[in-house]
């Protein structure tokens, strides 16, 4: 018992440490982040979202606190969560291929204005890629949420998006600093969009 929780205090410090690292160098990108949702949502905007995996659940928690809420009562946000359903799903990997499974639904959903939300561990996920291209088609600003150095993801990127870099290099701790993002993200929305509740 002793040893487990000597390696469960080992784990948190180190989960901590990485927190601390992202926000070191990702502090003022996390504040732009949430300027670009905020300035789409005021202007009846939407922000969608994709990812794979574990960004895919973090994309999914972060649309149950827009369209839920995050602390304090407010109207629901518009979010809407891109990975399709596992017929949707299989019928555009079968005639089509993995890497448009979420840009014909940028194609489908977006508008100009409306703002991607992308989140990639590595940067380098090929459906993550072809969705920001789409995004761009749509005259769409992207919030790209990355770890390791950002992959091809960073480099896709054009003048107005927006990139939250957690410098880690293990998918465990990018997800966990991911999440943490997302709910800073939320945070600063609903303060922004409905003033500051130190309650």
């Amino acid at each position: 018992m002793t040893e487990l929780l000597e390696r469960t205090a080992w784990w948190f410090d180190v989960v901590s440490e990485s927190l601390q690292q992202t926000f070191l160098a990702a502090g003022s990108a996390i504040a732009l982040g949430a300027e670009c949702l905020v300035d789409a949502l005021v202007h009846d905007r939407k922000i969608l979202l994709c990812g794979n995996g574990g960004s895919a659940a973090n994309a999914q928690a972060f649309v149950s606190l827009m369209l839920n809420r995050y602390q304090r009562e407010r109207p629901a946000l518009p979010a809407l969560l891109l990975t399709p359903d596992l017929a949707t799903f299989s019928a555009i990997v079968g005639e089509y291929s993995f890497a448009d499974v979420f840009a014909r639904s940028v194609r489908a959903f977006g508008k100009p204005g409306d703002v991607l939300l992308c989140l990639s561990a590595t940067g380098q996920a090929s459906n993550v890629l072809q969705a920001i291209e789409a995004a761009h088609d749509r005259k769409m600003p992207v919030l790209a949420i990355t770890g390791y150095d950002g992959g091809d993801v960073i480099r896709m990127l054009h003048e107005g998006d927006v990139s939250v870099l957690a410098p880690l290099h293990q998918h465990a701790l990018v997800h966990a600093a991911h999440l943490t993002i997302l709910h800073c993200l939320a945070h600063l929305i609903d303060e922004q969009l409905f003033g500051v509740d130190d309650a």
